[in-house]
């Protein structure tokens, strides 16, 4: 299965911790059509929004502490058949390359209260 390195170069906007006390939105396997990400935000050094469309994006809680996270301007993620897969894909951050744990599919609203404080 061929895998592929999207990568996006946006410049990230901290969120505090503190918009986060409970992960909203549904809990998912994948995120199909991988090359539509347009946008992201990083949350914390283990944890980023991706945008994927108007209707949504996606949650992404990485397996560890993404040290260059917060500091990065070009973010890297890895794809299968342009689908991202929790436990197989990881983002790149600089030079680290981070394991994505787990994926959650995130509505307008939910991504706005995220990054509103």
């Amino acid at each position: 299965m061929p895998r592929f390195l999207l990568i996006l170069s946006l410049v990230s906007m901290a969120v505090s911790t503190s918009a986060l006390s409970t992960n909203p939105g549904i809990s998912v396997n994948k995120i199909p059509v991988a090359s539509q990400i347009h946008s992201w935000k990083v949350i914390d050094q283990s944890r980023v929004i991706i945008a994927h469309n108007e209707a949504g994006g996606y949650l992404l809680t990485l397996r560890h502490v993404c040290h260059e996270l917060p500091f990065t301007r070009h973010l890297g993620v890895s794809s299968s058949n342009d689908t991202i897969y929790a436990g197989f894909d990881y983002i790149t951050a600089g030079s680290q390359q981070c394991p994505i744990q787990g994926i959650t599919y995130i509505g307008p609203l939910e991504q706005a209260a995220l990054v509103k404080s």
